[in-house]
């Protein structure tokens, strides 16, 4: 699969590779600025223009939401990414700090993160 981010750059629309198929479309209800599918392509991650990272299953058209970090940063998340087993995402910011989070705490929990600190310029 494949995705655009569409229709000023509130929806994610998913496409099959081999058909060039729509298969989702996701309205975020904020701007995106980037988004990435997990390594068992079920669900996607988006990060949004307000700070905050989206987690939807793929499980139906629209998607369906799981999640949501809000102020995951005091400033633009740059860059994330998320590990070969899902369980963890780590996120980047242009406030100079790298969180790494545990998604399975968060089931009995709040979110559980650790934050790395020590860089003197922005993360990308």
């Amino acid at each position: 699969m494949f995705g655009i981010v569409g229709d000023h750059g509130n929806n994610l629309l998913i496409y099959e590779t081999d058909s060039i198929v729509l298969r989702h479309k996701i309205c975020v209800g904020a701007v995106i600025r980037s988004f990435k599918f997990h390594p068992n392509a079920k669900k996607v991650t988006v990060v949004t223009k307000d700070l905050r990272t989206r987690v939807y299953k793929l499980s139906k058209f629209e998607g369906v939401f799981i999640s949501e970090l809000t102020s995951v940063h005091r400033e633009g998340i740059s860059a994330f990414d998320i590990s070969s087993n899902g369980s963890y995402t780590i996120t980047a910011g242009d406030d100079k700090l790298i969180k790494l989070w545990d998604a399975k705490a968060s089931a009995n929990a709040p979110f559980w993160y650790q934050t790395f600190i020590g860089h003197t310029f922005p993360v990308e």
